[in-house]
């Protein structure tokens, strides 16, 4: 039994085959796991939401801080704290989850200007950057920063206020950390001289620009709500990343256990199968490595 249980892990005493672990049934086996994990993940969004989704500690003094540091790198003034941008930036989140919907505009047509008008904050000019299931404030704003419409939109020379939300609810079958983040130039007003024949008449404030609902161009793309949200039992980053790595060590385990042996045998060789064990733990490696932690929009 342990005889033909070692065939698994090392070669062949006769044939010098390598191990059947490292056989080509194997690595198809290894590429369907990973496709059948990714699938059950994709089903238990559906049949229990709220089970999947990321912890995270995310701070609005952070982000808000990280936002200027990249400003002031340009030499830009930073922006401001702005509570009623906040509170605009908070309703928009929660409308996401309350209509269930990932995007910029919502399905039943309400867009951000909208949410900062009824928060009761007027503006001039105004852009928005949504981000969804980051862990940290650092790589969120990375992410941002590496899109050159979110980074247009952090170094907007016009932007003074800045609003943060960051609210976590069930989104599309996964529990999610949303992170709204708007800015906005406020309404400017300017005194107006009162006629000649009114000397004693107060001066009136008058704003100097129209407020416009802005273009889908300007936008730059870049708590509470009403559904119930279920603990996490599983980070699905965390079972992806897991899987590549078991499968990038235990190969990577075999492969060396193959060269020390055959090379003791006197009759280790390169062969095509080293080359594709070799691009396989390259994928693998990419694959787990690149597998996207967050998303912004």
């Amino acid at each position: 039994m342990l005889k033909k249980i070692s065939h698994y892990f090392l070669p062949h005493p006769e044939t010098h085959q390598k191990a059947k672990l490292l056989s080509w049934h194997f690595l198809v086996i290894y590429i369907l796991i990973f496709i059948l994990i990714r699938v059950s993940l994709d089903i238990v969004t559906i049949y229990k939401p709220g089970v999947l989704g990321v912890n995270a500690e995310l701070s609005v003094d952070k982000i808000i801080s990280d936002t200027n540091v990249e400003r002031q790198k340009q030499g830009l003034p930073p922006v401001t704290y702005n509570s009623s941008l906040s509170e605009a930036a908070k309703m928009k989140a929660q409308n996401m989850f309350a209509e269930n919907y990932w995007a910029h505009f919502a399905p039943s047509g309400k867009d951000p200007w909208g949410f900062m008008k009824a928060a009761g904050y007027r503006f001039s000019y105004a852009g928005e950057n949504l981000a969804r299931n980051f862990s940290t404030s650092d790589d969120m704003v990375k992410a941002w920063m590496a899109s050159p419409t979110h980074r247009e939109n952090i170094l907007n020379s016009k932007y003074q206020d800045i609003g943060i939300a960051v609210e976590e609810g069930v989104l599309q079958g996964q529990k999610t950390i949303l992170v709204v983040q708007m800015f906005g130039h406020p309404y400017e007003a300017v005194a107006v001289s009162p006629p000649s024949n009114q000397v004693n008449t107060v001066a009136q404030i008058e704003p100097t620009i129209t407020p416009e609902v802005p273009s889908s161009k300007e936008i730059m793309v870049a708590g509470t709500q009403n559904q119930p949200v279920a603990a996490v039992l599983i980070d699905p980053m965390v079972i992806i990343k897991a899987t590549g790595v078991g499968f990038i060590v235990l190969i990577s385990i075999l492969l060396l256990t193959d060269f020390i042996v055959l090379r003791r045998r006197g009759v280790f060789r390169l062969s095509s199968a080293h080359v594709a064990h070799l691009s396989f733990l390259a994928l693998t490696g990419a694959a787990t490595i690149f597998a996207k932690i967050g998303e912004i929009l």
